[in-house]
């Protein structure tokens, strides 16, 4: 379920990505693809949980983007992120590609 939307400008242009939240609560959610997916990352996109701040703010650090389970596992079914959270930028911080 939507969320809300985080934004951030990135040398000078403004980046906007969809946050969501399973039904019934629990861990804000960030499904993103960038320009390293498929090249340094997983090609279908990664995942970032987000932490909750005091006054309603929330921590949201690259550097803690991971790979969907179903990288490792073909058993596994993942949520793609949708192409409203496709960056056009390269995200080069978090997980790399498993190889």
């Amino acid at each position: 379920m939507k969320h809300g939307k985080f934004r951030f400008k990135w040398e000078g242009k403004e980046y906007v990505l969809q946050i969501y939240r399973p039904l019934g609560g629990g861990e804000l959610f960030l499904p993103f693809k960038d320009k390293t997916s498929g090249i340094e990352t997983y090609e279908r996109g990664r995942y970032l949980y987000i932490e909750p701040m005091h006054g309603g703010k929330v921590l949201i650090d690259f550097n803690r983007a991971h790979n969907p389970f179903c990288q490792y596992n073909e058993k596994y079914t993942c949520p793609f992120p949708p192409e409203e959270n496709w960056l056009g930028i390269a995200i080069r911080a978090g997980e790399k590609r498993f190889q």
